[in-house]
């Protein structure tokens, strides 16, 4: 009777919260995959193998983990290490993530000592260890959901709210299967960050505002823009003249515990800032070097973003309409909330939807939208709150909606997982192919973007499906042997550049270039292909030109990459590592369009 007692004693949210929370750990435990630290995740833990396991903390040589990569295949290039100006290797990421994983990281090095694994840092018990231990992380958010809910909304309504979240969007993607990417921890951090806003706001008491501090500086550390959950506190209560300068007045009054809490969480930054200076001599620096993407923020891709079928947030996770619309509910009933959601919302979307890559890569929706759902969770729960208020059919639409939605979601899921639905490259005419069916077809996948292959190169098929444009010939006949590049003038020869909005209006072409060549000299002679812009060139493909005193004749094939901007150029040349004279004839550029 004391147990039934008990039992009974158990709110619905926190009975709610066990119940996602118990179907998150018997998932995930049970869907553990060999290589669970690869790709990104690969880039973010680097550090942690490299300080306790193979004395290279400041990773100064990359011989040990080019041999870890080979052997276990965890990424097809090491673009998780970047270089200093001097072209030194350094961290590519910051090591905010490496900081979460380091207590799983130590238990998984014990159990594979004490078990007789290889202590490499990638076999099995690591892989375990951070996999399950990054649960609790995904844990620690939904409490702090609950918590923030409970402040505004019913048991009932923050019931609601949570299971929406977890079950009817793309959080049950990135929070089991993707929990060692960074989405899950800021998602944890945003929570954690409300939830101190809203009691510092209340009492003023110092432990909030350190806090609110960690928070944003953890998530700084994991991923540097999101800087912008700064504007969650600072926005937070404002909604009107006085109420501004209310604000004003509460930070002045209480600036020495803001001091103490700058000063505290500024230690935080010191061991990244000290890497930085060590390595480059600046205590802050860019380690993001890809002149391939970026942030445009005067050209953000707003509609893609929301609605492309290759990963468009409303289309995979059509809930969040409700979180939209949402706003419009919270602006009437709790205008003192409302602004303190909507601007950092607002500022954030525009942050993620201005990334040139806006499709983040493989995933479930729009993955970086996921770590602001503690902060949409409130115009969600405004919504559900304003309509069960109202007639008793919208409810049952509401319902009949919800459940439709959730079930849409969870079976788009399965599709993902069983290769169905596309991570990188769904059209609109791949996803109406494949619309709710259990297969897809070789026909189907024709209707796919084109395959830029992580392993190995692209292979030129389908030519049929390509209009040919001859784009350049250059026949050299009023010249015996040919275009003539002197050896004591240049190091680059035959340079030409041409923008890609010249070329074609597609998302790619296939560019075939062949010629004549011949060098009287032992060198070091190469042909390269590349996409340049201002802050570098991308794309970058080269073929080494075997010695040859006759003419030989070549041919390459080059697939362009997700070009930045139509006004990036292509730009190609032959770059002649050792001084010689390079004699070229019979050269040819055509360019294969998409029909």
């Amino acid at each position: 009777m004391a147990i039934l007692s008990r039992f009974s004693s158990i709110s619905l949210s926190v009975f709610v919260w066990g119940l996602l929370g118990l179907s998150i750990v018997t998932f995930r435990s049970t869907h553990i995959a060999k290589d669970e630290i690869s790709w990104d995740v690969l880039g973010y833990y680097l550090p942690l193998p490299a300080t306790f396991i193979y004395s290279d903390p400041m990773l100064d040589r990359t011989d040990w983990i080019e041999q870890i990569n080979q052997e276990r295949k965890l990424s097809s290039s090491l673009y998780q290490v970047s270089s200093t100006p001097e072209g030194k290797p350094m961290y590519f990421f910051l090591f905010g993530t490496a900081l979460f994983y380091l207590p799983f990281f130590l238990i998984g090095h014990g159990l594979a000592f004490l078990f007789g694994f290889h202590t490499d840092g990638f076999s099995m018990p690591y892989q375990y260890t951070l996999a399950l231990g990054c649960v609790i992380y995904t844990l620690i958010g939904l409490w702090y959901l609950r918590k923030v809910l409970l402040e505004f909304y019913s048991e009932k309504i923050t019931s609601l709210v949570m299971v929406i979240v977890v079950l009817a969007t793309n959080y049950a993607h990135h929070m089991t299967l993707k929990n060692l990417e960074t989405v899950n921890l800021l998602f944890m951090c945003c929570a954690l960050l409300i939830w101190h806003t809203v009691e510092w706001h209340k009492q003023q008491r110092f432990l909030n505002l350190f806090f609110i501090g960690l928070s944003v500086t953890l998530a700084t550390l994991i991923k540097p823009s999101e800087i912008l959950m700064l504007l969650i506190p600072i926005c937070w209560g404002i909604f009107d003249r006085q109420s501004l300068l209310d604000k004003f007045q509460l930070v002045w009054k209480f600036r020495f515990q803001l001091f103490c809490v700058m000063l505290l969480c500024s230690l935080l930054f010191i061991p990244q800032a000290w890497y930085w200076y060590m390595k480059t001599g600046k205590p802050l620096y860019d380690s993001y070097k890809n002149p391939g993407v970026g942030l445009d923020f005067l050209s953000p891709h707003v509609l893609e973003t929301l609605f492309s079928y290759r990963k468009g947030w409303l289309l995979y996770t059509p809930v969040m309409i409700f979180a939209l619309m949402g706003f419009a509910t919270l602006f009437s009933s709790n205008r003192q909330l409302f602004y303190g959601v909507v601007l950092p919302f607002i500022a954030f979307f525009w942050l993620v939807s201005s990334w040139t890559e806006w499709w983040y890569g493989a995933g479930f929706s729009n993955r970086p939208l996921l770590a602001y759902y503690p902060l949409l969770a409130f115009p969600l729960g405004s919504f559900f709150q304003w309509t069960i208020r109202k007639h008793s059919l919208m409810r049952y639409v509401l319902g009949l909606m919800l459940l439709c939605f959730l079930v849409l979601n969870q079976f788009q899921w399965w599709q993902l997982r069983n290769y169905i639905l596309d991570p990188y490259r769904t059209t609109k005419e791949y996803y109406w192919a494949t619309f709710l069916k259990t297969t897809v077809t070789e026909k189907d996948k024709e209707l796919l973007l084109i395959d830029r292959s992580f392993w190995g190169e692209p292979v030129f098929k389908n030519r049929e499906g390509y209009r040919l444009k001859r784009w350049l010939n250059a026949y050299f006949d009023d010249q015996p042997h040919g275009y003539l590049s002197s050896s004591d003038k240049e190091e680059f020869a035959f340079t030409h550049r041409i923008p890609y909005q010249e070329l074609t209006t597609k998302d790619h072409v296939w560019v075939r270039v062949s010629f004549k060549y011949k060098t009287m000299q032992n060198n070091a002679l190469v042909f390269a292909m590349m996409f340049d812009r201002v802050e570098g060139a991308y794309g970058y493909k080269a073929w080494d030109l075997p010695i040859t005193s006759t003419w030989k004749e070549v041919e390459f094939f080059y697939l362009t990459p997700e070009v930045r901007s139509i006004k990036d150029e292509l730009k190609f040349d032959f770059w002649k590592k050792t001084p010689c004279q390079l004699f070229l004839d019979e050269f040819q550029l055509d360019i294969y369009e998409q029909k």
